[in-house]
């Protein structure tokens, strides 16, 4: 499994349980570093950094402690560093947040907005993820929302030599919302 320098796993954000595919890979890969979308912009790095998240018990107003707790317990056990790579927030006003929270109906303008800010976010994933290639011989398992996993993303065309595992129907097509239909993973390489 470890002939590739990036384990891409795609997170649906709670539709299923994410982490037992996350745990997985991460004890198949062994990294010194996971990169992590919904950690945000915070570093888990000593064990000061998580006792300090147990206590506080918050990321921020989009990312819940408890939704990502399995894993930083795990990777705490695990003695890896766990990075945020994401903006605050993801970027989002505290407006636009209260609006995605509440599932609130957006204007032509607040989707545009959006627009920016997903680009925005996918530039600081790339720089991100080069950043700590650089840290490190091992390789890296990568969380993200698997939106951020499409082909024609600027993940998996500016990046080279990785294997990405997500969430996928029947028929092997990438799952970005929840479906009745039968989910399972699968896998692609670069």
């Amino acid at each position: 499994m470890n002939s590739f320098f990036l384990f891409f796993v795609g997170h649906t954000h709670g539709f299923i349980d994410d982490f037992e595919k996350q745990r997985e890979i991460i004890k198949a890969v062994k990294p010194e570093f996971v990169l992590c979308e919904s950690l945000e912009n915070l570093s888990l790095v000593s064990k000061e950094d998580y006792n300090n998240m147990f206590n506080k018990r918050k990321i921020s107003n989009m990312s819940s402690f408890e939704e990502n707790e399995n894993l930083i317990r795990f990777c705490f056990e695990k003695n890896i560093k766990l990075i945020g790579m994401d903006l605050e927030n993801f970027g989002f006003s505290e407006i636009m947040q209260n609006k995605i929270k509440k599932q609130h109906e957006l204007t032509e303008e607040e989707n545009k907005e959006i627009e920016r800010i997903l680009k925005k976010r996918s530039e600081h994933h790339l720089e991100i993820i080069k950043e700590y290639l650089k840290k490190t011989k091992n390789p890296i398992v990568v969380i993200l929302g698997s939106w951020h996993l499409r082909d024609d993303s600027l993940l998996m065309n500016k990046l080279e030599n990785y294997k990405v595992i997500f969430p996928c129907d029947e028929n092997g097509n990438l799952l970005i919302e929840p479906t009745n239909g039968k989910i399972s993973y699968c896998e692609r390489i670069k």
